[in-house]
């Protein structure tokens, strides 16, 4: 099995449209879909989720084994590292 979506447990992102509203949205991160990020909104250029891993699944040689988190690795070549109690998975076969 493997993760194809993580969903943030709390508030969030904080999004403002004027002084009067303010709206708290999850963090979504979804296999195959962009990351929200300053100058990467709807321009083309965004990174997009490639793979998601559980820490304790990770035996990789570029960063040492790292219980209760998840890797998300993004086209741009990044890895966020993310703790697995702030986050719900989505696992599909």
């Amino acid at each position: 099995m493997k993760i194809v979506s993580l969903q943030s447990v709390g508030l969030g992102t904080y999004f403002s449209g004027n002084e009067d509203e303010t709206t708290y949205s999850p963090t979504l991160y979804i296999v195959g879909d962009g990351i929200e990020r300053v100058g990467y909104f709807d321009n083309g250029n965004e990174p997009k989720v490639t793979k998601i891993e559980f820490g304790d699944l990770y035996h990789g040689m570029e960063m040492p084994r790292q219980d209760d988190t998840y890797f998300v690795y993004t086209s741009d070549g990044h890895i966020r590292v993310l703790p697995a109690d702030k986050y719900i998975a989505e696992w599909s076969e």
